[in-house]
C-alpha cells in the first residue's frame, strides 16, 4: 500500500517536474521570440521613420526649388541697372518661406541680394556649379553677403537664356538652424535622432538629441568614438555608392541601429543621405517589460503547481483584473473608454449633471499635414487635458477616433460653458504649435435629470454636437436650444431625396466660361437647382452640406454627370455647338470603390466624347484620400480633364500643386477679391504664373467687377468665370444664350 502511494507520490512529482521544466522552457522561448518580433517591430519602424524624416528633407528642398524654378522666369536679361527692382518685388517670399534672402549672381560672380548685400562670389562652389549649369544646396557656410557670419545653407539653379546658354546664376539663402527646426520629427517618444550628411560622411544636419556626439564627419567622428565601426562605415560608403537605401549597427556613446536613406534633390543634381538612429536601451526597455512579466507569470504558475487551489484563485483574480483593463481601458490614452463611462455612471448615486459629447473639428488634417503620431499625440494631450480638468465626482471617456465624452457639474450653463471654454483653451494651446488651419474643438451639451437611460441622453448630446458644426459663431449647441423645425426639415428633405431624383426635380443649370482673350464662351460649370413641384427652387446651401454629411451627395453626383452627358449628346445631335462642362465630384463620391468604372459606364451609355466633360475636384475633397492621384489618373486615362476648384481656401500647398493630377486650376474668389491690394495681387500674380509653368490651365471663379477682368487679362489669366458676364441659368436659358 505503501510502495502504491509512493509510487503514485513520484509520479505526481515527476508531472509536476515535467510541467515547470514545459513551463521555463515556454516562458524562455516566449521570451526570445517576443523579443525578436519586437527588434524586427522596432527596426521596421526606424525604417518608416527614416522614410518620414527622408520625406520632410525631401518637401522642404523640393518646395524651395520649385519657387526658385518660379521666380527665375522673371530674372531673363536682367542687369545691373534692373536687378535691384525686380530682387525687391519677391521680398514678400522672404518671410513667408522663413528665408534669409534672395540672391542673383552676373557671370563675373557680382551678387545683388534681397536684404541689400552685394558681393562677388565667384569663388563660392555653388556658383561655379551655377555657371556649370547645376543646380546645388549646399553645406553649413559662413555668410559671405553680410557682417553676422551667420551660419547658413544656400540653393542655386542656372538661369538660362533663350539659346540654351546659362546667363546667370539665381539662389536662395536660409539659416542652418531654421532649416534644421524645420526637418525635426520627433520619433520613437523623442529618444530618436536623425543627422543629414553628404557622400564623403560631411554632417549637414544634426536633428533631434543634443547628445549626438556628431561634429563635421560621420565617418571620422564614429571611427574615432568606436574602432568597430570601421566595418559599418564600410558597408555605409558601399551604400551611398550605389544610392540605396539600408540599415545596421553603430556604436556611438552606446548601441544605436540605423536606417539611411539617400534622398535625391534639384532633379538628381543632388544626393544627400538621412541617417536616423535609435539607442538600443529603446528595445531593451521594451523588452524588458516583457521579459519581466513572462518570468513573474512562470513563477505563479509555479509556485501555484506546488501549493495548488489557493494561488489558483489569486491567479484567476489577477486573470480577472486584466480582462477588466483590456475591457475598459483605451489603448491610445490609457484611460476609460466608452464603456468604462457608462460603468462609472451607472454606479453613480446622483446623475443629474450636464452629459457633454465633444469632438475635434478637421482633425484629419492634423494626420495628413503632420502625420499619424502627431494625430495620436494630440489624442493623447487632449485626454491629460481632460483628466486635469475632472473633478471628482465628474467623469470623462475617450470613445474613438477625436471623439469624447464628459459628464460635468456645474450649478448652471454658465459654469458648463466656462468650464468648456477652459477645456478650449488649453487644447488650442497644444494643436496651435502644428500649425494646420481649421483645428478646434465642438461640443454638444445635454442636461440630464438623472431620470433617463444614459445611451438617450449621448444620443440628443451627439445631435446638439452636430448642430454645433452648423454654427459659425459658437462652437457648442445645448440640445434644448436647437432648432427642432430645422431638423424636421432636414429628415423630410432626406425622406424626399429618392422621389425627387426618381422625379427629375433636381435641375442641372449651367454658369458659362469666358476667355479673357476674346470674351468667347469656352465652357461652363454644371450647378444643381432643386424645384419643387409648385414651382418654388429649395436653396443648394440648404440640401447640399446635409447631403454630403449623411453621405447622399454621391448619389446626387451622378445624377448630375448623367444628366449633363444626356444632355451634351442630345445638343450634339440636333448639330449643335457645344463646349466642355465641368461638373462637380464631392468628398463621398471619391470613396466609392467603382466610381471610374460607373461614371465611364454613363459616357458609354450616353456616346459622349470624354472631351466635353470634365470633373470638379476641391483640395478640401481629397483629404484623407491617400490613393486620391491614382484615381484621378484613372479618370483623366478617359480623357477627362481634372480641375482643381476652390484653389486658395483651406489647406492649399506647392505639395499639392506638385501632384500633376490636375489640368486645370480655378482660383477661388477670395484671391480675386484681393485685386487692388499690393499684396493681393503679387500673391495671385505668382500663383497664376507657377500654376502655368506647371502646366496648367487657369481659371478665375468669382469675377465681378471690370477691374478684375482688366487684371486678370494683364496678368494672362486663361479664362474667367463670374456675375460680370452670366449667372448660372436653366439648360433652356443656357441653351439660347448660346444661339445669340
Amino acid at each position: 500500500m505503501n510502495g502504491n502511494i509512493r509510487k503514485v507520490n513520484i509520479k505526481k512529482l515527476l508531472i509536476m517536474v515535467a510541467a515547470l521544466l514545459v513551463i521555463v522552457i515556454t516562458v524562455l522561448s516566449s521570451s526570445y521570440v517576443i523579443a525578436g518580433e519586437l527588434t524586427q517591430q522596432l527596426q521596421q519602424n526606424l525604417e518608416d521613420v527614416a522614410n518620414q524624416n527622408a520625406l520632410a528633407l525631401y518637401n522642404k528642398v523640393h518646395s524651395n526649388h520649385l519657387l526658385l524654378e518660379g521666380l527665375s522666369e522673371n530674372l531673363h536679361h536682367a542687369t545691373p541697372e534692373t536687378i535691384e527692382k525686380t530682387l525687391k518685388s519677391f521680398s514678400v517670399f522672404v518671410d513667408k518661406y522663413e528665408l534669409k534672402r534672395f540672391a542673383f549672381c552676373l557671370p563675373d560672380g557680382t551678387s545683388y541680394s534681397t536684404d541689400g548685400g552685394m558681393a562677388n562670389l565667384s569663388y563660392r562652389e555653388f556658383f561655379q556649379r551655377g555657371m556649370e549649369g547645376k543646380g546645388t544646396i549646399t553645406n553649413v557656410l559662413t555668410d559671405a553677403l553680410d557682417e553676422s557670419h551667420e551660419l547658413v545653407n544656400v540653393m542655386t539653379i542656372p538661369i538660362f537664356n533663350e539659346s540654351g546658354k546659362i546667363e546667370s546664376v539665381f539662389g536662395l539663402t536660409y539659416r542652418s538652424e531654421i532649416f534644421n527646426d524645420a526637418l525635426q520629427i520627433h520619433s520613437f517618444d523623442g529618444q530618436g535622432y536623425s543627422c543629414v550628411v553628404n557622400e564623403d560622411g560631411q554632417i549637414l544636419a544634426a536633428l533631434g538629441n543634443e547628445e549626438l556626439q556628431l561634429t563635421q564627419n560621420l565617418f571620422s567622428d564614429v571611427l574615432a568614438i568606436e574602432e568597430r565601426n570601421a566595418e559599418t562605415i564600410e558597408k555605409l560608403q558601399e551604400q551611398m555608392k550605389q544610392n540605396r537605401a539600408g540599415g545596421g549597427t553603430l556604436y556611438l556613446s552606446e548601441k544605436n541601429y540605423y536606417y539611411c536613406m539617400p534622398v535625391e534633390l534639384l532633379d538628381g543634381d543632388v544626393v544627400w543621405y538621412m541617417l536616423t538612429l535609435i539607442p538600443s536601451k529603446v528595445l531593451e526597455s521594451r523588452i524588458e517589460p516583457v521579459q519581466r512579466n513572462l518570468y513573474l507569470m512562470s513563477f505563479f504558475v509555479v509556485v501555484l503547481t506546488l501549493i495548488g487551489v489557493f494561488l489558483l484563485i489569486l491567479l484567476t483574480r489577477e486573470q480577472y483584473r486584466t480582462l477588466l483593463s483590456f475591457a475598459y481601458e483605451d489603448p491610445l490614452t490609457k484611460g476609460a473608454n466608452y464603456a468604462k463611462f457608462c460603468v462609472d455612471m451607472e454606479k453613480r448615486r446622483i446623475r443629474q449633471g450636464y452629459l457633454v459629447a465633444m469632438d475635434i473639428t478637421n482633425f484629419n488634417n492634423i494626420n495628413i499635414a503632420a502625420g499619424l503620431a502627431a494625430g495620436n499625440n494630440i489624442i493623447r494631450d487632449v485626454w491629460e487635458i481632460l483628466t486635469g480638468v475632472i473633478q471628482s465626482n465628474e467623469s470623462a471617456g475617450h470613445v474613438r477616433e477625436d471623439m469624447f465624452i464628459l459628464f460635468l457639474q456645474a450649478s448652471d450653463e454658465t459654469g458648463v460653458l466656462e468650464r468648456i471654454r477652459q477645456i478650449s483653451k488649453e487644447i488650442n494651446k497644444r494643436t496651435r504649435t502644428l500649425q494646420v488651419q481649421g483645428i478646434h474643438t465642438r461640443y454638444g451639451i445635454y442636461y440630464m435629470n438623472g431620470t433617463e437611460a444614459l445611451e438617450d441622453a449621448y444620443s440628443k448630446a451627439q445631435i446638439a454636437r452636430e448642430y454645433a458644426k452648423t454654427q459659425s459663431e459658437q462652437r457648442y449647441a445645448f440640445y434644448d436650444e436647437i432648432d427642432h423645425e430645422s431638423r424636421r426639415e432636414d429628415e423630410q428633405l432626406e425622406e424626399r431625396f429618392e422621389a425627387a431624383l426618381e422625379g427629375k426635380e433636381f435641375e442641372v443649370w449651367y454658369q458659362p466660361k469666358y476667355s479673357t482673350v476674346d470674351g468667347e464662351i469656352v465652357g461652363s460649370e454644371a450647378l444643381v437647382r432643386w424645384k419643387n413641384e409648385d414651382g418654388s427652387m429649395i436653396s443648394p446651401g440648404r440640401f447640399i452640406p446635409l447631403f454630403e454629411q449623411n453621405g447622399m451627395i454621391a448619389k446626387l453626383d451622378e445624377y448630375m454627370f448623367r444628366a449633363v452627358c444626356e444632355q451634351q449628346a442630345r445638343w450634339l445631335t440636333e448639330g449643335r455647338q457645344i463646349h466642355p462642362v465641368s461638373i462637380n465630384l464631392s468628398r463621398a463620391s471619391l470613396y466609392y470603390v467603382d466610381i471610374v468604372e460607373r461614371y465611364q459606364a454613363i459616357l458609354e451609355e450616353s456616346h459622349l466624347d470624354a472631351r466635353y466633360i470634365q470633373l470638379e475636384v476641391t483640395e478640401s475633397a481629397m483629404e484623407g484620400k491617400a490613393d486620391i492621384r491614382a484615381l484621378l489618373e484613372r479618370f483623366r486615362s478617359l480623357g477627362i480633364q481634372i480641375l482643381m476648384d476652390d484653389f486658395g481656401t483651406g489647406y492649399s500647398s506647392l505639395a499639392t500643386l506638385n501632384m500633376r493630377c490636375f489640368d486645370t486650376l480655378k482660383l477661388d474668389k477670395s484671391l480675386i477679391d484681393h485685386i487692388g491690394d499690393k499684396n493681393g495681387e503679387t500673391l495671385l500674380y505668382y500663383v497664376i504664373n507657377m500654376g502655368q509653368q506647371l502646366g496648367l490651365h487657369i481659371t478665375a471663379e468669382g469675377v465681378e467687377k471690370q477691374m478684375q477682368l482688366e487684371y486678370l487679362q494683364q496678368v494672362k489669366c486663361d479664362d474667367i468665370q463670374g456675375f460680370l458676364f452670366a449667372r448660372p441659368m436653366p439648360s433652356m436659358q443656357f441653351e439660347e444664350y448660346l444661339e445669340k
